[in-house]
């Protein structure tokens, strides 16, 4: 029995089959400025109104500055956070020994073991890493890189008990959908973000690229970011480029 969880995008759930599969690691992929940080910031805040706790881990801006941008949207997630519902990581300390020359790569049993203590301390359902590209600190050449990013995205499916969705930006003008051209053959769907013309004007726009066991609609929607509930999807980009 396949068990689904809300994306808490208005909109993404009817494409999705009912949202995301429990328990599985997602990916949504785009261009700067697409929206992916807000995207987690709406699949965590979503979680938290059903009971679902949650944790944010920030690679790109400090965890406090999250709280900050939610509100401009208004979400009030500081008072999540105070209640240790939801957690806000930064990920630079798992470069500790990196940094110190102790290693050569982010260990991944420790990261998991880390991330899985801070999911018992507030009993998390979801988890957002944002993005993930930071966990991933081996050379692009190396013959090693596919199997290290299968075994963290395996071992969070494996031991934390949680839904996670991770981002990653992509260069702009290419067709990668994630920084090492990886990870979208190993979670179990991409969701990809990007900027469109569309209509004689730019829109943002979402397309369900990957949904192992769902008949996701294929689709270009253009989208919306609206104050207090976030992307809003629109209609179907008919004539997007």
């Amino acid at each position: 029995m396949i068990t689904r969880i809300s994306t808490g995008i208005e909109g993404l759930d009817r494409l999705t089959d009912g949202g995301f599969i429990n328990g599985k690691v997602y990916l949504v992929s785009g261009e700067c400025g697409t929206g992916k940080t807000i995207f987690g910031l709406q699949y965590l805040r979503t979680g938290l109104e059903r009971g679902e706790n949650g944790i944010y881990i920030s690679g790109d801006e400090k965890p406090a500055h999250l709280v900050t941008d939610a509100e401009a949207l208004g979400w009030q997630l500081g008072d999540y956070v105070r209640e240790h519902r939801l957690g806000l990581l930064d990920v630079s300390p798992f470069f500790r020994d990196m940094r110190a020359g102790k290693a050569r790569d982010v260990d991944t049993s420790t990261v998991i073991a880390d991330l899985a203590r801070h999911v018992k301390q507030i009993d998390a359902r979801r988890i957002v890493i944002d993005p993930i590209a930071p966990l991933i600190f081996k050379d692009e050449s190396q013959p090693g890189l596919r199997e290290y990013i299968r075994s963290i995205v395996f071992a969070m499916e494996d031991n934390l008990g949680c839904t996670v969705l991770i981002t990653s930006g992509t260069p702009s003008g290419t067709s990668a959908l994630s920084q090492h051209g990886v990870a979208e053959f190993v979670v179990e769907g991409v969701i990809v973000l990007s900027i469109r013309q569309y209509q004689g004007r730019r829109t943002r726009a979402l397309f369900v690229r990957k949904m192992r066991c769902t008949p996701a609609n294929l689709d270009e929607h253009a989208f919306q970011i609206v104050p207090d509930k976030g992307i809003v999807l629109g209609e179907v980009c008919t004539t997007c480029p």
